[in-house]
């Protein structure tokens, strides 16, 4: 791999860590990360021309090889190197000041990810559709996925009730989001984890991770949703967001594709009657400051 560095980026490295799906280094007042990509090519491209507009921000910036190509072809495998200054930064910052786009970003259809709708129908009829296929193998997600596609059904329909009441009277600037947000490795500021969505993508995305790694307490969540003095429409979209159990799908899909074992799943499973008053206690907490649209099943 060290030659490889040297002969795509003409970087002579010393020192070489490798992680599950990237390799690390550092470079005068740089840390590199080559990572093997993991999204369809044809996102590459797009996430590159946002990365080129967002070049004075805090996210990585993704290095061209010596033919000026985003994407490097390594032992068979594809991979963008990507370098960050040796700053610190502070992730909570970004969500209640995120990088609001531009009308040329918002061309880059690939990375929107806006439409709810579809893409949770899309996931719904996916998971109803492997029932049957893992009842076997993995009977705790068998048993399990009933449950969190319920969850998911109110999601939704939620977000179709508050776009057809409300969304026409408060229009929503898009930003630049992340897929899921994890604050314990370099994924925050990672241009391979950018999509452009709602502002209330990565707020609900954070209530969930917090949640997770059981490092919150009401106050603090409280004060949290204060401080971004949102309007009725966008605490909408967050209480939609986390009522969406992506994190349950996350590790589902990482257990079907063989990346854990299914045991993992009952770390989820046993916290379910938490998570439902965690949702009940953020729908209590917004509504201190913001009527929004009732969801009858967080009031009983």
């Amino acid at each position: 791999m060290k030659n490889s560095l040297f002969y795509y980026y003409q970087l002579n490295v010393q020192k070489l860590i490798k992680n599950k799906n990237y390799y690390f280094f550092e470079d005068d007042n740089y840390f590199y990360y080559l990572y093997l990509i993991n999204r369809p090519l044809s996102y590459i491209g797009e996430l590159a021309k946002l990365n080129n507009m967002l070049v004075n921000s805090k996210f990585m910036f993704i290095v061209p090889n010596i033919n000026r190509d985003i994407v490097s072809l390594i032992n068979n495998r594809y991979y963008v190197l990507l370098r960050n200054n040796k700053n610190l930064y502070s992730p909570i910052e970004d969500i209640y000041n995120p990088y609001y786009c531009t009308p040329d970003m918002t061309k880059l259809t690939l990375l929107n990810h806006s439409n709810w709708e579809s893409l949770w129908s899309s996931k719904i009829d996916y998971f109803e559709y492997q029932k049957d296929y893992i009842k076997i193998k993995y009977p705790l997600l068998y048993k399990s996925l009933d449950y969190y596609i319920g969850l998911s059904e109110i999601a939704l329909s939620y977000f179709n009730t508050i776009n057809n009441r409300e969304g026409h009277h408060f229009p929503d600037n898009f930003v630049i989001s992340r897929r899921r947000i994890n604050l314990k490795d370099n994924s925050f500021y990672n241009p391979l984890n950018i999509v452009i969505d709602h502002r209330a993508r990565d707020i609900g995305n954070y209530l969930q991770y917090i949640f997770l790694e059981n490092s919150y307490t009401y106050e603090e969540i409280g004060d949290f949703l204060n401080a971004l003095n949102l309007n009725n429409y966008q605490y909408s979209l967050v209480m939609a967001r986390i009522i969406f159990p992506s994190f349950y799908f996350d590790i589902y899909e990482n257990i079907i594709n063989g990346y854990e074992k299914e045991t993992k799943i009952l770390n989820i499973l046993k916290r379910n009657r938490e998570y439902e008053r965690y949702l009940k206690t953020i729908y209590f907490l917004i509504n201190k400051n913001q009527s929004i649209s009732r969801i009858d099943w967080l009031e009983n």
